[in-house]
């Protein structure tokens, strides 16, 4: 099999591997190539040096390439669609078309978590030798095995990627799956998906505050613009809570140079833009993605907005210009 899933992903195909590549056999033997499927495997070194994200895309496409009639689903399929998602899986969810149901457990592809669930035939589609559940079904399945945070995280990523997806066209999109076990839950995760969270990050944090934030929390919207009146300038903000109170969540990446801007700039910059911003009259509250980590209903972030609500009092005016609304 040569397709452009493999070229991309560095698998090597044991299934075209002869008695004459010895090298690779042995290779696997000393664990410098690595299986991830009975009939895929990887160079280790390089695959453990990929991130957690691109190593679980790699096991999708290993899985999907490696199963007969399995069509790859869930957050498996969300990688494949380049949706992206929280939390990282272990195993490719699988499951078959139609109303057949997967065998005894040992005859699962290594790596696969086959799920009973009835797969109609309009619902998944072949990709150049992976069969993969389409966006909608997709995105369905996210919400209703992984949970509505998770729901919701992966319908924002969807609608940022595709925006001709409106609330109205997703919920028809929705309908037309038909009736399944849990598609009340989905339909609430495209009533609470906006088009325009910058990250998966601020759609965690906005779900925390929705879920948790109780009577405290009374308005939640996303990339507002506010306008220094003085000097022009311009600032988009992640999230505006109670129309005052700005929530900012500090991606990983940019703190560690990946983004080709030195750690020390990024910092001045965004002391300088907070500063401008608190002159603007609202509070800004900043989080890292670790002070998204729920227990017992409450973490750093949700502490510290609520912190604010109740020992500051709401300015008279802010200069917000205007708020994208979620369609």
């Amino acid at each position: 099999m040569d397709n452009q899933w493999i070229n991309d992903h560095r698998l090597i195909d044991l299934r075209r591997t002869s008695v004459l590549d010895g090298d690779v056999r042995a290779r696997i033997r000393d664990g410098t190539v690595r299986r991830l499927t009975a009939e895929m495997a990887v160079p280790a070194e390089w695959y453990d040096n990929q991130t957690p994200w691109r190593q679980a895309h790699i096991r999708a496409v290993a899985v999907g390439l490696t199963v007969d009639a399995g069509v790859v689903s869930g957050p498996a399929a969300a990688r494949l669609w380049g949706i992206e998602l929280l939390s990282i899986e272990e195993q490719v969810d699988v499951q078959m078309p139609g109303g057949t149901h997967p065998g005894a457990k040992s005859t699962w592809t290594a790596g696969a978590r086959y799920r009973s669930t009835l797969l109609p035939s309009g619902q998944y589609a072949d990709h150049d030798g992976i069969r993969i559940t389409s966006k909608i079904r997709t995105l369905a399945d996210v919400t209703r095995f992984n949970g509505l945070v998770e729901g919701v995280v992966a319908f924002d990523s969807a609608r940022r990627q595709w925006p001709g997806k409106s609330t109205e066209t997703l919920l028809a999109d929705v309908g037309e799956l038909g009736r399944m076990r849990g598609i009340a839950r989905v339909r609430e995760a495209v009533r609470l998906s906006v088009p325009n969270s910058g990250s998966v990050w601020e759609s965690k944090a906005r779900m925390i505050l929705h879920q948790y934030g109780g009577e405290a929390v009374t308005s939640l919207e996303v990339q507002v613009e506010f306008i220094d009146e003085e000097s022009g300038q311009s600032y988009f903000v992640d999230i505006l809570v109670n129309g005052w109170v700005i929530l900012e969540i500090d991606g990983r990446g940019k703190y560690r140079g990946e983004h080709g801007i030195p750690t020390e700039t990024v910092v001045i910059d965004e002391r300088e833009r907070e500063k401008a911003l608190q002159n603007l009259g609202p509070v800004v509250v900043r989080a890292a993605p670790g002070d998204l980590e729920v227990t017992e209903g409450i973490c750093v972030m949700l502490r510290s907005v609520l912190d604010v609500i109740d020992n500051h009092t709401p300015p008279r005016h802010v200069p917000r210009v205007h708020v994208p609304e979620a369609a």
